[in-house]
């Protein structure tokens, strides 16, 4: 049987029963355009009915869902280069990026600007006062002026309006180790984008060299049909002359039919794959179509592996190193987070009281009474803020800091040396995918040497139609396996360009091979 590359889950649903009540109206199942009111008058009134003229329609179990199409067939770089350009994770990435830019701009302005605020207050309350001591809190606001001799709840105006100003640019290197931090998340962020920007070209180039074996796998399914029904004809020919008994016949129609059955399958995988790459650019659901020119045709593409690969430069390295950097950059912050702040305060305010400044508890009757500020004062401050206590906790943050750092290091260092295995590997890969491309031929023309010694044994009465069959199954399999060997060139150079980090040499290549560059 001719290898399929669909799954046989591929197959599931073929010949399943209907859903239920779908019987209910079975002409909703199979709709019959060419029955005419009259044919409907004949069946209720028992004449015969012609059916001659009935066309097959289409059966639908499910709604029908329109699917638009892309026209213009994509290249192997069409496709990557569309994939990078619009896949969804590209596009989040993209944003991502901008975001992690903005965030620095964002953090510099945290650090450096000042702290400010402008409030306004009116209040209308009473005015009693104890000799007490009180933490600050919302619950109890403070209350300033003399204490008066009694107790009251008479209520009086207060109003106050300012600004203040506290900026702290001295804190010994504080600011720039966080708005470092920023930057290094930012390039973090920058080196994470290459790597999925490289992990979705890979992914839609390796469904694209699928497309093209469903492809060859189709052709050689139809070559194999071909090859069946000649031999079919020739059969059906030695049996009407007697030469040959009807089980031959018998056979070869079945082989032909396993023979279609196999351009079936071969024709679903092809569909399956296109779907797939489809997917992989960011166009799932519609349809494309591929230009395969050269990639199956030609045996052996430029020496292109051959280039000394950098691995510090490859993007899934960028990015594992990129964590470390932040992770030195944070450490960096907990080495600057115990010197002192110092405090640089200023303000400007206006307060007004209902109450006389001089006779305690007596309404006052200038100043609107309160209701509007009215009394300035302004205030500048320098103020240093330490936490000396802080020593004990920065201390041990700062070990389980460097403990990530190592950690960091480690995992960087293990990605260099899956690239360094990678690449051995890869090498190994192209090699042997050279070796089969080079070996294939030989394959296919002794295959269809003995396809034609079969035939001409069964016409001579040496050989049987198993024989044939068997022959012309190995010339399929022989066809798809080379035009996989072929393609497995192409891709274990894709398994190059994963390791060395671009896919450029390779884009280049499928440029010259398909465009005759």
């Amino acid at each position: 049987m001719l290898p399929c590359l669909a799954e046989d889950s591929g197959l599931r649903g073929l010949g399943e029963p209907a859903a239920p009540g779908s019987m209910n109206h079975p002409m909703q199942l199979m709709p019959d355009d060419s029955t005419s009111n009259q044919d409907l008058s004949q069946q209720s009134s028992n004449a015969p009915v012609d059916y001659s003229k009935d066309k097959p329609s289409a059966i639908f179990l499910k709604p029908r869902i329109e699917q638009s199409v892309i026209s213009k067939p994509f290249t192997l770089r069409g496709a990557v280069e569309y994939a990078q350009q619009n896949y969804p994770n590209i596009l989040k990435g993209q944003s991502q990026m901008r975001a992690a830019d903005r965030n620095v701009t964002v953090q510099k302005i945290t650090e450096y600007m000042p702290d400010s605020l402008l409030q306004y207050q009116e209040l209308f309350a009473s005015h009693n006062k104890l000799s007490q001591v009180f933490f600050g809190s919302p619950v109890f606001p403070a209350i300033s002026g003399p204490a008066v001799g009694t107790s009251s709840l008479s209520s009086y105006f207060f109003s106050a309006g300012g600004v203040s100003l506290d900026w702290a640019p001295l804190d010994f290197g504080l600011h720039k180790a966080r708005i470092q931090l920023a930057k290094k998340l930012s390039e973090q962020t920058k080196s994470n984008y290459s790597a999925t920007e490289l992990d979705v070209g890979l992914t839609a180039a390796n469904a694209f060299l699928d497309s093209v074996i469903a492809i060859e796998q189709v052709k050689a399914a139809e070559q194999n049909v071909i090859s069946f029904d000649q031999f079919s004809k020739i059969v059906e020919a030695q049996v009407k002359a007697s030469l040959k008994p009807g089980a031959d016949e018998s056979l070869a129609l079945a082989q032909l039919a396993n023979a279609r059955n196999d351009l079936i399958r071969a024709e679903m995988s092809r569909d399956l794959a296109f779907a797939n790459l489809a997917n992989a650019m960011g166009l799932g659901g519609r349809m494309v179509d591929i230009d395969a020119s050269g990639i199956a045709d030609k045996k052996e593409p430029a020496q292109i592996q051959k280039a000394t690969p950098v691995f510090e430069q490859v993007p899934i390295f960028k990015a594992a190193n990129s964590v470390v950097l932040s992770a030195m950059a944070q450490k960096k912050v907990l080495d600057k987070e115990y010197y002192p702040v110092i405090h640089m305060l200023g303000g400007f305010n206006l307060r007004s009281s209902g109450l006389s400044p001089i006779v305690p508890g007596r309404r006052q009757d200038t100043n609107v009474a309160g209701v509007l500020p009215v009394i300035p004062n302004y205030q500048l401050a320098l103020i240093v803020n330490w936490n000396f206590l802080d020593v004990f906790r920065l201390h041990q943050e700062k070990r389980v800091q460097q403990e990530r750092i190592y950690q960091q290091q480690q995992e960087s260092n293990l990605v260099m040396q899956n690239l360094r295995t990678q690449d051995v590997q890869a090498r190994a890969r192209v090699k042997a995918a050279l070796a089969l491309a080079e070996n294939m031929p030989i394959q296919v023309q002794a295959s269809v040497i003995a396809t034609h010694q079969a035939e001409a044994r069964y016409k001579t009465g040496l050989g049987s139609v198993a024989q044939v069959a068997q022959a012309n199954e190995v010339l399929a399999q022989s066809r798809v396996q080379e035009a996989i060997a072929k393609v497995g060139v192409w891709r274990a150079l894709l398994s190059v360009a994963s390791t060395h980090g671009d896919l450029h040499p390779l884009l280049s290549e499928s440029d010259r091979i398909q465009k005759g560059l």
